[in-house]
């Protein structure tokens, strides 16, 4: 008998748990072969209609589902996808109307997003050739995760999550604003030309490509810094450092308080876009820093190019700039800083393989 057999695949039930037909051992080769074989950010990755996350079903359940994760996670899903018009739902067993209806949130999302990124073309801009789909996979049955983004989807919990936290039933307004944020990851990758996550290429800064993220995701003001005093409350913790400055996932003075700086990421980058009192930059000129490093450059010179700004520039002069800008744009929130930094939990909930 093989070690696998497609026979052995467990019948569909709505909620239902998915037992992982997984060795110790294997599981472990099959995590150090997924990331011998992932591309760096400098190859163009296949067209992922030809490879994973679109297994062949002579080989389901038994290798892995996608190989975008960096080698991160060897979860394999249950070969019984639920397939949108622009997503592709995997699970290791949330049932079909919990993919359906995750696959919708993820529709409506995408749908919001594409003219906020001045994307007129889907097919040509998105790179939506015949066939492919962004993936999703919906966890229900492992440890959860909060969001986590890859160059072609991304990770959830599953809509029925059998495991706590469920994301979720907990707060469904919060869930959606998670899809924005990962969705707004994706987007990323795509129009700066990044084939691939390489676990954490040489890309657009944390503070940035985060910054923007929590400010698409939907959430306004209740999930950023909007005041003077937060800022000022945030900026006293002696634990935290300037937020321009965490431009990678290993520039977290405290990883485990990695959360607590997407409200100021978000206040970073409402700045740059405010065109009555911050910095006075657009959609377009974000843009044109995504073909820039398409192109080739850096995320440093791409980024003083578009905006005329250097990001050491940033750097140096945001604590004056931030209380210069929240003095005449500060507004209150109906959220304290705490809470704001409890939304985006810490990053643990934002596994270092993808973008959280």
């Amino acid at each position: 008998m093989p070690l696998f057999d497609p026979s052995t695949k467990p019948r569909r039930r709505s909620g239902g748990s998915f037992s992982a037909l997984v060795t110790p051992v294997f599981l472990l080769f099959v995590i150090l072969f997924t990331a011998l074989l992932l591309p760096s950010c400098d190859g163009k990755k296949s067209n992922p209609t030809s490879a994973w996350p679109y297994p062949p079903p002579e080989i389901c359940p038994a290798e892995q589902w996608d190989e975008d994760t960096s080698g991160w996670y060897a979860y394999t899903h249950d070969c019984d996808p639920y397939q949108g018009e622009h997503f592709t739902v995997y699970s290791d067993g949330s049932s079909d109307q919990a993919m359906e209806q995750l696959a919708g949130l993820a529709e409506e999302k995408f749908d919001h997003l594409v003219p906020e990124f001045l994307v007129e073309d889907i097919a040509g801009e998105l790179e939506f050739t015949e066939g492919y789909t962004y993936y999703i996979y919906a966890d229900q049955n492992h440890d959860p995760i909060q969001g986590m983004a890859y160059r072609n989807g991304f990770f959830i919990g599953a809509i029925d999550c059998a495991t706590v936290p469920n994301y979720y039933t907990r707060d469904p307004w919060w869930y959606g604003c998670i899809i924005q944020h990962e969705l707004t990851h994706v987007f990323q990758f795509t129009l700066t030309g990044c084939p691939s996550n390489a676990a954490c290429p040489e890309w657009l800064g944390v503070w940035f490509r985060e910054g923007q993220a929590v400010y698409m995701s939907g959430g306004g003001p209740g999930i950023r810094v909007t005041s003077l005093d937060e800022f000022h409350q945030w900026w006293e913790d002696e634990n935290h450092v300037n937020p321009i400055a965490i431009h990678r996932w290993t520039d977290f003075p405290d990883p485990d308080r990695g959360g607590e700086y997407y409200p100021m990421f978000g206040l970073a980058y409402a700045y740059l876009i405010d065109r009555a009192q911050g910095h006075g930059a657009g959609m377009a000129d974000m843009r044109n820093l995504f073909q820039l490093m398409k192109e080739g450059q850096g995320f440093f010179e791409a980024f003083e190019q578009a905006l005329g700004m250097s990001v050491a520039e940033y750097q140096e002069n945001f604590y004056t700039m931030m209380e210069t800008y929240l003095s005449q744009a500060g507004q209150p929130s109906s959220r304290s800083l705490e809470e704001k930094m409890a939304f985006w939990g810490t990053n643990d909930d934002y596994r270092t393989g993808g973008e959280g």
